[in-house]
């Protein structure tokens, strides 16, 4: 878990964080990205959805140096990546389950590893299965029984809470594409909607060219 300190008095955005930590605001943005190449290139290679989206948003947040800021003790780092932390659904149950995997830049190794978490908790019962979550993480989660056009999650009383909360919807076919909503949350303090925009486009870059970045 390597890190770095980050020193905000010479950030350009020292003003835009001082002011919306102050104010501990956070926001979320809401967009559906096309993604009928990627789900072909998928089909066609044997890959599964989920563990291939986690893969590739897993692949542009740790591109995002504003994704990666976090607040250490009285410090502000820079961690060098972050890994998923994903909920599962137990059907027979119908609860779901919190899991996290280890990042890795070789496309395959990872996708085989979140695959092979996803194998060995998918039948649990307990919201976190899977222990010693490490601080370095961020947050995906999917809910794949409806379309959305807005998602929001509410956390009270937790301050400086830096990580990404990205929330993936049910996927439908509209004018012969396939949109996927994408919905992601952050704190205001370490992103403005410009870094939101940006990580959506490159989302949507990615699915228009799957053969290449996945």
């Amino acid at each position: 878990m390597s890190y770095k300190f980050f020193d905000i008095n010479s950030w350009n955005r020292k003003e835009h964080f001082e002011h919306y930590r102050k104010l501990q605001c956070t926001f979320n943005l809401t967009s559906e990205i096309e993604i009928s190449k990627f789900l072909e290139y998928t089909k066609q290679n044997g890959y599964k959805f989920y563990s291939s989206i986690i893969c590739m948003i897993s692949k542009i947040v740790n591109e995002t140096l504003e994704f990666k800021i976090m607040k250490e003790n009285e410090d502000f780092i820079i961690w060098g990546f972050l890994n998923p932390s994903f909920t599962i659904f137990n059907e027979k149950e119908e609860t779901f389950s919190s899991i996290w995997c280890e990042y890795n830049q070789d496309k395959d190794t990872f996708i085989e590893l979140i695959e092979n978490d996803i194998n060995e908790y998918k039948s649990s019962k307990q919201l976190f299965p899977k222990y010693n979550l490490p601080k370095n993480h961020f947050n995906i989660s999917m809910i794949p029984w409806v379309s959305h056009s807005g998602f929001n999650l509410n956390v009270e009383n937790i301050e400086d809470y830096f990580q990404p909360i990205i929330t993936l919807g049910k996927y439908k076919n509209e004018n012969n594409k396939t949109l996927l909503a994408v919905t992601v949350q952050i704190h205001h303090a370490v992103c403005d909607g410009f870094h939101i925009s940006k990580f959506i486009n490159t989302l949507q870059e990615y699915c228009n060219n799957p053969e290449k970045y996945l």
